[in-house]
Formats: C-alpha cells, structure tokens, sequence
C-alpha cells in the first residue's frame, strides 16, 4: 500500500469481506491501527504474551527505547526517525520472525529502511543476525562458506538466527536456488564437509 487511496481500497475490501461474519466497523478496528506484538514488556524471559498495543503514543516511545539500547550496543548506530509506519513495519517484521521457519520478501526503494527495520525487529526479538559483506573478489565458494556458518550456528549453536540477504549482492543466480533450498528444505545439497557432519550428527542425538 503506497497510498491512501490504495488503504482505502483494501479497507473497503475487509470491510465487504467481514460483513460476511457478521461484524461491523467498529468491533474491527477499535483503534486507530490493528497492531500486535510480544515485544512490549520486554525481550528477556519467556513470557511474552502476544497482545494487542492499543496506545500507539506508548508505541512509539517502546521501539524508540529498543532503537536506543540498540545504538548503544551497536558499532554501526541507526540513526533512524520511528513514524508510526516504521513502528508498524517493524511490528510487522518481528511478528513474521517469530513463526516457526518465518521468513519475509520485503519490497520498497532503496533507502526506504528494509535493512535497518529488520536489524532492529531481530534486536526486539532477541536474535542472532547474520549478514554476509560482498568484497572484491567474493565468489560461490565464500557464500557457501557464509551459507554453512549460518546454518552451523543457528542449527548446532541452537542460535535463533536473522539470516538478511539484500538484492544487491546476488552476484550469481545459484545463491537464490540456495536460499531457495533452505526455505524448502532447511538445507542446501553438498553444502557440509564430512568434518561438519560429526558435530550435526550430535546433536541429532541429543535431540533423540
């Protein structure tokens, strides 16, 4: 939706569409916007209930604190102005990272914040992220290289990893049949070495 006249078609699709159950404007949308998230008491522990936040000014100030502890912490600090969009956004981003296997397309121009809103979606939800660098003179074997480590951490380390993967550095179209791979399958074939698989094999067994 890059408009307002492209909300109000959607919305007036919901709309048409919840009629069929019987409901009405107002038992939808009792908010200004339909925001949910885990986040909102914190990252640490495993309670976080999953609730609708129905003040967006405490919104706001929430994720701002999440982008300033993020800075704090950070070599690179994101200096970013958190809209309501980009606090929904971001909602959004740590509500799809939290799924089982939860993965996401994100689309817009450059400069439009994809990067920057997941780093900060994967710091609200207590991951690993991993992002491989494009030099002069990276090819296939580094990206398996950096393919293997991401795996290797998030399945034997057992560390919930944010694996971000930008448009501009597919340098060959076999790094998308990878990705593609993992989505699927969870794995890529021939990737291990037989020296990995001793140290999978274990934890297999430890799960068993």
């Amino acid at each position: 939706m890059i408009n307002e006249d492209d909300k109000g078609v959607l919305l007036e699709l919901l709309l048409t569409e919840s009629e069929k159950f019987g409901l009405k404007h107002d038992q939808i949308f009792n908010v200004e916007r339909l925001i949910y998230g885990d986040y909102y008491n914190g990252i640490d522990g495993e309670s976080r209930p999953y609730l609708q936040i129905a003040e967006i000014a405490g919104l706001l100030t929430k994720i701002a604190e999440y982008l300033e502890d993020f800075n704090s912490g950070s070599k690179q600090a994101m200096e970013l102005v958190m809209f309501l969009d980009a606090c929904d956004h971001t909602s959004r981003i740590c509500r799809v990272l939290r799924q089982p296997q939860g993965n996401a397309l994100l689309l817009g121009v450059g400069g439009s914040g994809r990067q920057s809103l997941t780093k900060l979606a994967t710091f609200m939800n207590n991951y690993k992220l991993y992002q491989i660098e494009v030099v002069k003179g990276y090819n296939m074997t580094n990206w398996r290289d950096n393919l293997k480590f991401c795996l290797m951490q998030a399945g034997v380390e057992a560390k919930i990893t944010t694996f971000l993967f930008v448009d501009t550095q597919i340098i060959n179209e076999q790094m998308l049949e990878d990705i593609n791979n993992v989505l699927n399958s969870g794995d890529v074939p021939q990737l291990y070495k037989a020296e990995d698989l001793e140290g999978i094999f274990n934890v297999g067994k430890q799960e068993c």
